[in-house]
């Protein structure tokens, strides 16, 4: 708020108060910053869908990053562990609308449609996208 020149000294009090207000609706909330308390209380997803698409249910255009895009090394107690930050940043930078990204372990139905599986299947990385153009983008260059 040191930026900010007012000449109206209630218009500055205002916005302390308001800048006050919000960091403790962050700290209340127990996270570091925004990003994680705006990841963890998004209203379109719902961790407890009967498939990804019940997860990611307020995106509309889902797409699967295949391993090949990934990042692996190994670790001595997990063996292969996989990283997504390549993909991430790739969307921080040219997505336009909102996106999300969730790991999750899946099988496949008869239908194609990937369920949770907690016990066997596969781990995939998901993207649910808000815009078409961003899902576009993401499945000409990850996919």
């Amino acid at each position: 708020m040191n930026s900010v020149k007012t000449k109206n000294p209630l218009l500055w009090i205002k916005y302390r108060i308001l800048e006050w207000r919000w960091d403790r609706v962050l700290k209340n909330s127990g996270h570091t910053h925004w990003e994680s308390y705006l990841r963890y209380n998004d209203p379109d997803f719902n961790i407890r869908g009967r498939s990804v698409r019940d997860q990611l249910f307020g995106y509309p255009y889902v797409a699967v990053v295949n391993y090949k895009h990934l990042e692996a090394r190994v670790d001595a107690m997990w063996g292969e562990v996989w990283n997504g930050s390549r993909v991430e940043e790739w969307c921080k930078e040219n997505c336009r609308n909102k996106y999300r990204w969730h790991w999750e372990r899946v099988i496949q139905d008869h239908a194609g449609q990937y369920l949770p599986n907690g016990i066997g299947g596969t781990d995939e990385l998901f993207f649910g996208f808000k815009d078409e153009r961003d899902y576009l983008m993401f499945t000409l260059r990850w996919s």
